[in-house]
């Protein structure tokens, strides 16, 4: 066979493959979420307390216990939306509190994020900026557990956020059933139902009336509330004017009988302040430990 022919007979070997797989497109099925969790010797050592880095290309800090011989236990705490990270160490008792039970500090600087999968056509230019949800769990928690041996699958790991911090805790609990232990969210909020003209929610989902399914499943953790199994500590101001009280109260309604340590705690009189939020933190910590 010449040349020409053998091309011609390739060329026929390759338009079978490509019209076999069109043809097979509609039985393909998508592969599962599967997020990268990568077990590994450390590479960089704490030597000091605190450490600024760049991780993921995102600012992080993290607070060692470089008095234990050994620190198993981490907790990835993450920031409200446009809240500075060292506001949980300035404005808390969490290094504190740390210190006493332990454990090391994870605090990536999140900026504007709402936590959200991915985003959309209609997500606005200014948001499509911010890290995702799916960012921080398939990115930047492989990259720390690769750099420092942290949030490894065979240690204690826990996730406490505030605000839309809150809403983020839950969402890595859901997304990394067994890497985290246990979820704590202070002021979360966890159905973008309840608040169809929120302008964070539509700047990333769009206007509500237009994709009220992708409102209702994409990314609503009250809609994925069956599939959260571990314990969560939901802790909300009845006062707060910022992110409903009533977001805390009905998911705390619709979570509590899939894990009986789930626990609340809702406070008369409390706003959505660090006042609150420090007052908070030792009984995370309690809740935790007794996991």
């Amino acid at each position: 066979m010449g040349n020409y022919g053998y091309i011609c007979l390739n060329m026929r070997h390759h338009l079978f493959l490509l019209l076999f797989a069109v043809s097979c497109g509609g039985n393909i099925k998508k592969e599962p979420y599967r997020p990268t969790v990568v077990d590994t010797k450390p590479l960089t050592l704490l030597t000091k307390e605190t450490i600024e880095d760049t991780i993921a290309g995102v600012a992080v800090t993290i607070v060692a216990n470089l008095n234990d011989s050994v620190t198993t236990t981490a907790l990835l705490v993450l920031p409200g939306w446009d809240f500075e990270r060292h506001r949980w160490l300035n404005e808390t008792t969490v290094r504190e509190e740390a210190k006493k039970h332990h454990y090391c500090l994870i605090l990536p600087e999140m900026k504007r994020s709402i936590y959200a999968t991915h985003y959309y056509q209609e997500t606005t230019g200014a948001a499509r900026k911010e890290k995702t949800g799916q960012w921080l769990t398939d990115t930047f928690i492989p990259a720390i557990q690769l750099k420092y041996n942290l949030l490894m699958p065979s240690s204690r790991n826990f996730v406490l956020g505030l605000s839309t911090g809150g809403r983020g805790a839950v969402y890595c609990a859901w997304k990394l059933p067994s890497l985290f232990m246990a979820a704590a969210t202070l002021s979360g909020d966890f159905d973008q139902t309840m608040m169809p003209n929120d302008f964070l929610m539509t700047s990333v989902y769009g206007k509500y009336n237009s994709h009220q399914e992708r409102w209702n499943k994409d990314d609503n953790l009250m809609y994925a509330s069956e599939s959260i199994r571990q314990p969560l500590y939901i802790g909300h101001g009845d006062s707060d004017k910022v992110v409903p009280f009533n977001q805390s109260k009905v998911f705390y309604a619709k979570v509590k009988d899939t894990n009986q340590k789930t626990k609340q705690h809702f406070v008369l009189k409390a706003g959505h302040n660090f006042k609150f939020w420090s007052s908070e933190v030792a009984p995370i910590f309690e809740f935790f430990d007794n996991l």
